[in-house]
């Protein structure tokens, strides 16, 4: 595999650099830590090859494959991850046409929009701020236009944060709460009055700090679709020869609910949380035919010498789905696995739960024809082949 010398783990975590800071656009429940996502990639392909990646979640995957000379595909069913993904890995290219663009918005905020809704929105938010972002909903073509998107990622990525660094009351970063929680929340806390923020002043203030350092330098090109992926994939230029994901845990995680104020935000979505269990995946059944037909559809878009790495769920109820759905998929590959403990919280602790977790499992799959990458020592092998 690669061993040439490419940009170190510093370019893409470092503020120092334009790759650093636009990496860390989108506060996020579930993605790869950069560092996991740069050594894999650099690992397991070289420049110019394809990565894909069907459950890109905020962009991680293909930003970093972009930044390391590769061409990279993903794609996501929330339409929040997606803007932060295709923001990043295209983001508008003058600083000063996103500062106008922040001001238009701002300036087309009505009598109507500075008024809350319910009482979340009255505790969560001053009037200038919820001005702003029901101008945003209206607004912003985040879907078709760049600079729109660009702006849209900008707010989307502060519209809730510890207090002080976002436009929000006191909240989590990376998931809202319930409206019901976060209202007993904050009287509990005396936190019923939101800070006085000019969302326009502070957005544009935030904006021109992450362009200081300039755009991300593409060293190689990256398409990222929005959908679910089993029809949304797009179709590669040339087939990938690396196809690198962490598909939604079982029972877990459900976009709809744990992103409910940006999708709001972005107009996707009511001003209270959809708690719906569908996109949980609570079935095991309806999991796998999902995992079976998105995978299904990237395997359509690889070679046949590609290398596959899936982080999973170690509980059973993910892991043993995952293994059986990718051993028909990749009967002719081998198999080594590595139990992952990140540092980082589980997607599970977000949920309130504090039990001790055996983490994440690392599936690699690799061809009969190539050798075990010599980076990769710490996985050992589980299945020589299915044939």
């Amino acid at each position: 595999m690669n061993n040439t010398p490419m940009r170190g783990i510093a370019d893409l975590t470092s503020f120092r650099t334009a790759e650093g800071r636009w990496s860390r656009l989108g506060p996020y429940y579930a993605m790869f830590p950069i560092e996991f996502a740069r050594e894999t990639i650099r690992s397991l392909s070289r420049p110019g090859d394809t990565v894909l990646d069907p459950f890109c979640g905020r962009g991680t995957a293909p930003y970093v494959a972009m930044v390391l000379g590769r061409e990279a595909v993903g794609c996501d069913i929330n339409p929040v991850a997606w803007t932060y993904a295709a923001a990043k890995t295209d983001p508008h290219p003058s600083l000063s046409d996103v500062v106008r663009r922040i001001g238009e918005v701002a300036s087309a905020a009505r009598g109507q929009d500075r008024r809350a809704a319910n009482e979340f929105q009255r505790f969560a938010y001053c009037a200038n701020a919820l001005g702003f972002i029901n101008a945003a909903r209206r607004e912003l073509d985040w879907r078709e236009s760049r600079l729109d998107r660009t702006v849209a990622a900008f707010l989307l990525h502060y519209l809730h944060a510890k207090l002080g660094e976002g436009l929000s009351n006191q909240m989590r970063p990376s998931r809202a709460m319930s409206p019901g929680y976060s209202v007993r929340w904050w009287r509990g806390k005396g936190l019923t009055t939101p800070p006085d923020i000019d969302a326009s002043s502070f957005l544009a203030e935030r904006a021109t700090w992450r362009y200081a350092k300039g755009v991300p330098e593409l060293a190689g090109n990256a398409t990222i679709a929005l959908g679910d992926a089993t029809d949304a994939l797009p179709d590669c230029a040339e087939r990938a020869d690396l196809v690198v994901t962490s598909p939604p845990y079982v029972g877990v995680t459900n976009y709809r609910s744990d992103s409910w104020l940006r999708l709001w935000a972005l107009g996707e979505g009511p001003p209270e949380a959809d708690w719906s269990s569908s996109q949980k995946f609570s079935n095991s059944k309806r999991y796998e035919d999902m995992l079976r037909s998105v995978m299904q559809a990237a395997h359509d878009r690889a070679t046949r010498d590609a290398v596959w790495f899936l982080r999973v769920d170690a509980r059973d109820r993910t892991l043993s789905v995952a293994r059986r759905v990718m051993a028909e998929l990749l009967p002719e590959h081998r198999l080594y696995e590595r139990v992952s403990l990140s540092p980082r919280r589980t997607q599970t602790a977000l949920y309130g739960d504090r039990q001790v977790k055996p983490g994440d499992i690392d599936l690699m799959y690799v061809p009969q024809k190539r050798r075990k990458p010599g980076s990769m020592k710490d996985f050992r092998l589980t299945r020589a082949t299915s044939r």
